[in-house]
């Protein structure tokens, strides 16, 4: 009969109780058995726990710069330059046009009567308004069209008399400080006298500034009735119309 030698019976039953409490405990930890010191060894079998790192993110600093609409307004209109002079040059013409239909024509045409006695000048002060003794004179003595029975007439008997003057009040839309090149619209009112009828009137210019010399065309419309003026009769003018447009081409230096 064999003897179960005792130190092995008691080893393998230390096995046995390891192994079962290895799978029993909550923690997940395990326990071998030291052959060196026949004694257990607990080994953890949890998952290393990885240290939260808080990595912190400045956030950007964005600075919103606002601009005042105001201010840049203030700044422009503030602007100035020396009080100018316009003078209008000698090269000038002023004339006039009609809407005609004739005998001879079998359509419309429009009749047109133009002078080169053309002179004065505009004054405008530090702001660019308009100052002193500004005024447009056109000798209508000189004027000329296709027709010299049609420029009798206009002289001795349409009541323009021998001079047209426009007294300039106002002028709107006008670039200042002047600029040295470029084009601009503008419009000038100002009272407009024929035969010692004034009345106010509206002239839609186009400018061109070339250095100290601007050129422009300014027209406006006015009727026969509202300077008291007589209409034409000719055999060979079938009707004219009722409106008459006036134009001033003008040459001027700046001073």
């Amino acid at each position: 009969m064999k003897f179960i030698n005792i130190n092995n019976l008691l080893l393998i039953s230390l096995m046995l109780v390891s192994l079962f409490v290895s799978c029993s405990e909550s923690d997940q930890s395990t326990q071998i058995v030291s052959t060196n010191q026949n004694e257990l060894v607990p080994v953890s079998t949890m998952l290393p726990v990885i240290p939260t790192v808080n990595i912190v993110i400045p956030t950007p600093t964005i600075e919103v710069v606002i601009a005042n609409p105001t201010a840049e307004v203030e700044k422009i209109s503030s602007k100035s330059q020396d009080p100018i002079a316009i003078l209008i040059d000698s090269s000038s013409k002023a004339r006039y046009k009609i809407g005609e239909e004739l005998v001879r024509l079998p359509l419309p045409i429009t009749a047109t009567g133009e002078t080169g006695s053309v002179s004065g000048s505009i004054y405008l002060n530090e702001s660019g308004k308009v100052s002193g003794q500004s005024n447009i004179l056109v000798d209508v003595t000189g004027l000329k069209s296709d027709e010299d029975r049609r420029d009798r007439w206009v002289l001795r008997n349409s009541g323009i008399g021998q001079e047209v003057l426009l007294e300039i009040q106002e002028i709107s839309n006008l670039p200042w400080p002047l600029p040295v090149d470029g084009i601009a619209t503008i419009e000038i009112i100002g009272d407009l006298t024929i035969s010692d009828v004034s009345k106010s009137t509206q002239w839609i210019t186009d400018l061109k500034f070339n250095g100290s010399e601007v050129t422009g065309l300014g027209s406006t419309v006015i009727t026969w009735d509202e300077f008291n003026l007589s209409k034409p009769t000719f055999p060979f003018i079938i009707s004219l119309e009722d409106e008459i447009t006036l134009e001033i081409e003008f040459v001027a230096s700046l001073d």
